[in-house]
């Protein structure tokens, strides 16, 4: 298997304190998705400081009306496929995350995680190779450095093997080697526009290209959903701190 070449921001936001003394992940943050958009509140907003924000994302193609809970409370109803949720709190550091399907009473998937306060996480329902799910749950790092970008790859493309992602007529991947039901982390890069390409590391076969343009102050997640030599789809998520430049972000 090939040497893992991802470059990875490895900038904690909780730890970092913005000019004016507000910890950047602490801020409204807006998301645009295509279904629309969505402004959060900062948790630091809400009644306790001792809780985060969650959100989910479906990447399940073909199931609808997932209902998602955390410690058996209810969050999130009704999730469609390429759904994507704004943001709720949650209270408690330690959490069970749950999953069912609409058309059946048991859990489909679960994940036990450790939130941190004040922090932003994404719930994602991904498909496993025998056809289970897998709930992945990733920490949300929304604000770049001034004058950057921050993207993230989710590889969810069923029977793909490890993936990389290439911006055309550009030498070297944004990165390679993704494997399946994984993340590949945040890069935090320049601001940059064009024909992003998804593609099968060992062959090279594309499974998908898509036009985007990556706005400065932003931080977009990729999600890659569907199965190899079939529809593959990308659900595309771009936050931004609310006051930061809102110009357009995404062409779909």
């Amino acid at each position: 298997m090939p040497v893992r070449r991802i470059t990875v921001s490895l900038l904690v936001l909780a730890g970092v304190v913005a000019c004016n003394g507000e910890r950047k992940d602490e801020q409204p943050i807006q998301t645009t998705t295509a279904g629309g958009t969505l402004t959060t509140p900062s948790p630091e907003s809400a009644d306790r400081k001792d809780m985060s924000m969650v959100r989910m994302i479906n990447a399940l193609p073909n199931m609808n009306d997932l209902e998602v809970t955390g410690d058996d409370n209810a969050l999130f109803n009704d999730v469609d496929y390429k759904g994507v949720t704004s943001y709720s709190p949650l209270k408690g550091n330690v959490t069970r995350f749950r999953v069912k399907s609409g058309t059946r009473d048991t859990t489909i998937a679960s994940n036990n995680e450790l939130m941190m306060d004040g922090s932003r996480y994404t719930v994602v329902a991904l498909p496993e190779k025998d056809g289970g799910v897998r709930l992945r749950v990733l920490h949300d790092e929304i604000v770049p450095d001034v004058g950057k970008v921050r993207l993230r790859v989710v590889h969810g493309v069923r029977g793909a093997g490890e993936v990389d992602v290439m911006m055309q007529n550009m030498k070297d991947p944004i990165f390679d080697n993704i494997n399946f039901a994984s993340e590949a982390g945040y890069k935090e890069m320049d601001p940059m526009e064009g024909m992003i390409i998804f593609r099968i590391d060992e062959t090279n076969r594309e499974l998908l290209k898509k036009s985007m343009k990556l706005v400065a102050g932003h931080s977009y997640t990729v999600v890659l959903s569907g199965v190899s030599g079939g529809r593959v789809d990308a659900i595309i998520v771009d936050d931004m701190a609310v006051g930061a430049n809102a110009a357009d972000s995404v062409r779909r």
